[in-house]
């Protein structure tokens, strides 16, 4: 057996990828106030843009690997 916390697992026998779905998070924002939904695409990308840096910043933000956002318009 390993010594100093390592672990070996057998024969990798419980090794599996990590699925999509805890690797990824998607969603839609919807607004219905008429400022915010003339805002254009480069506004919305500056405030997703914002959004990252504060993830990133926070006290999860060493958690995450890559943060992208894609605002497109209707």
């Amino acid at each position: 057996m390993p010594g100093n916390g390592q672990c070996m697992p057998l024969m990798n026998a419980e090794i599996r990828p990590i699925p999509s779905s805890h690797t990824s998070i998607t969603g839609n924002l919807t607004t219905t106030n008429i400022i915010m939904a003339n805002w254009p695409t480069a506004m919305w990308q500056n405030v997703v843009n914002r959004a990252i840096r504060m993830l990133a910043s926070g006290p999860l933000g060493s958690h995450f690997l890559l943060a992208t956002v894609t605002v497109s318009g209707n």
